[in-house]
């Protein structure tokens, strides 16, 4: 039914009903969610299959939320500090095996993460657009308190656009093309002088399904990172067979580029 009114009626009516029924009996359902980027699902499962061996009273659940990968922990039983205590440690031995794929020990979403790890650094972000379109200051923006961190978006679709904003040299569109790690840097460079944000942030890629080319083929996307002391360019290639999904990932990946520096770890690897 209506979701508002299940949820009315299940603390008014059903719970209480249990309680009395049940008596001092209690059975405890808990579920903890970590979030991760940067494993395929059926990869993630490969790293995580011994898990109900190693901890036979969890059960293990994946969920896709494009492109992340929710790994979910599933617990019930009489003892509830007993329950919690077994996620926990199930959550450590799920880190050790995922690495540094996991961002939230809480199923928060990159997004989100990003903003907490900028707050929490006293610093602000700036994002210069191509390919995705928007897509990542969407995704910045939806969180609520983002204003705290989120400073400016320029979607710099065309080179000239690139060259007279950004500044970025035109010599360096010429020779190197638009999708390229070296344009990536001078947009993330460009829009962090503009905004005077502690970090710029660039994408520019090719997401399909036309435009790519024998060495730039559809799928590949530039990151270019501006932070205080450093800028740098990376480049990823991804196919999903879908324009909006390869702009998905790519908005992923530029935030978690971006995640990564914020917590002095190495460039992702894909």
């Amino acid at each position: 039914g209506v979701p508002g009114e299940m949820r009315r009626m299940l603390s008014d009516t059903v719970l209480p009903q249990l309680g009395q029924i049940l008596g001092a009996k209690r059975n405890f359902f808990r579920v903890k969610t970590l979030s991760t980027f940067g494993l395929t699902e059926s990869k993630s499962f490969e790293r995580l299959a011994d898990l109900e061996n190693t901890f036979p009273e969890i059960c293990l659940g994946l969920r896709v939320k494009f492109p992340e990968i929710q790994v979910k922990l599933y617990a019930n039983g009489s003892h509830e500090q007993q329950l919690n205590a077994n996620l926990e440690s199930a959550a450590r031995w799920v880190i050790e095996k995922m690495g540094n794929t996991v961002f939230s020990l809480q199923g928060d979403s990159m997004e989100k993460t990003i903003g907490q790890l900028l707050r929490s650094k006293h610093a602000t972000v700036a994002v210069a657009e191509s390919c995705t379109g928007g897509l990542i200051s969407h995704m910045l923006t939806n969180i609520s308190g983002s204003s705290e961190y989120f400073v400016f978006c320029g979607i710099t679709y065309s080179n000239q656009a690139k060259i007279d904003i950004l500044k970025v040299s035109a010599e360096t569109i010429q020779t190197h093309g638009a999708v390229h790690e070296k344009t990536a840097q001078e947009m993330a460079l460009g829009v962090q002088r503009i905004s005077g944000a502690t970090y710029g942030l660039a994408t520019s890629g090719i997401a399909g399904p036309t435009g790519g080319t024998e060495d730039k083929p559809v799928g590949t996307v530039c990151i270019g990172l501006a932070s205080p002391h450093d800028c740098a360019g990376y480049r990823f290639h991804f196919w999903f067979g879908d324009r909006m999904l390869n702009k998905q990932v790519f908005a992923v990946v530029a935030l978690e580029v971006l995640r990564r520096e914020l917590l002095g770890l190495d460039p992702p690897r894909f």
